[in-house]
């Protein structure tokens, strides 16, 4: 049970989620040879953090509030996001009827809205396998704007820089040139009985004086639809990305479902596919999670995937292993997620 101290103005919460599992692979790519390996895994089923968040209530409906949140590797303990102490939220901001402001480093538009069409968020045999980047950036120096009513959500983001850590922080807020690693960022969502649909666009504008003027742009659209117990999911992404070193389309589809089966046993299942355009280099990924509610804080799941590869398509079954160009990799990994 998550820690918490109150008064009749503010409070503060201590959280937490370790996720924690082994992993068996077979086809990935050592040097021109496809091997197999067994390896520990983290964050396979939700990522791993240990957070602070709080609010103040200001009178008149206005509240403060802020976050701390650090990503770190249960396996070794390292921190994650680049090494920051608080890579996954560093915000403060306000909340009141006109919606909620925060500033720091937060996640983008479209990572927020994935959370919404994706079977089991972020697990990572689903959408995210072919890139994170697709969905989890997060940006330093950002501005974020949400406003929720009735079924309806939105938000605005925008970045002046958003990595402050990379090139030892020449990437982010140079002076003279505004376009320097900046971020901006949209979704929409509304939600209609048992349906919900969602919009999202983000935009990256390179991280060199070189570059700046060139971007990185994704274009997201979600639903999913509640057919009694089940829940059916469909999404599709395009990234373009016309940064010199790569200059490339990507689309990116998917289609799932989350059933429970009986009492705390369920079941979560996808298609994920990957298509570079105007090149033969396509990918396929089927993915499915078996999972088992111990408690209301602890989940015991097992994960298979299999990913399927043409042209020079390397795509593994998680976005931290590839097999080789047209190759094919299968995995499973067991493991244990506790929240706090």
């Amino acid at each position: 049970m998550s820690s918490q101290m109150a008064s009749a103005q503010s409070s503060v919460q201590v959280y937490g989620i370790v996720d924690l599992g082994i992993e068996h692979l077979s086809g990935v790519a050592n040097g021109a040879a496809e091997e197999s390996q067994t390896r520990m895994t983290i964050n396979n089923q939700q990522a791993s953090r240990l957070g602070f968040r709080g609010t103040e209530d200001l009178g008149g409906g206005l509240k403060a509030l802020f976050n701390l949140e650090a990503g770190f590797a249960p396996d070794t303990g390292v921190s994650l996001q680049g090494g920051r102490l608080f890579g996954r939220a560093a915000t403060v901001g306000l909340s009141g009827d006109f919606g909620t402001v925060t500033i720091g480093r937060q996640r983008n538009a479209i990572f927020d809205l994935h959370l919404q069409f994706a079977p089991l968020g972020y697990t990572s045999y689903g959408a995210v396998a072919p890139d994170m980047a697709f969905f989890t950036q997060r940006a330093d120096n950002s501005v974020k704007y949400a406003f929720k009513r009735g079924g309806f959500s939105s938000a605005l983001l925008y970045s002046f820089g958003r990595d402050a850590v990379a090139g030892g922080g020449t990437q982010s807020e140079v002076a003279g040139n505004s376009k320097i690693g900046r971020q901006i960022g949209a979704n929409a969502a509304y939600a209609s009985g048992p349906f919900t649909v969602g919009l999202g666009y983000d935009k990256q504008n390179g991280t060199s004086a070189a570059i700046a003027s060139e971007t990185d742009t994704r274009t997201y659209a979600g639903a999913k639809y509640m057919l009694s117990a089940t829940t059916l999911y469909a999404g599709f992404m395009r990234r373009k990305n016309e940064l010199a070193a790569l200059d490339a389309t990507t689309d990116l589809s998917w289609v799932g479902l989350r059933h429970p089966i009986a009492g705390k046993l369920g079941i979560g299942a996808w298609l994920v596919k990957t298509d570079v355009k105007d090149t033969p280099n396509e990918a396929t990924l089927i993915g499915a999670s078996l999972y088992y509610d111990l408690s209301k804080r602890t989940q015991a799941y097992l994960n298979l995937a299999r990913s399927s590869n043409d042209g020079a398509s390397r795509q593994g079954v998680s976005s931290s292993v590839q097999t080789l160009p047209g190759g094919a990799m299968s995995g499973i990994v067991a493991g244990l997620a506790h929240t706090f």
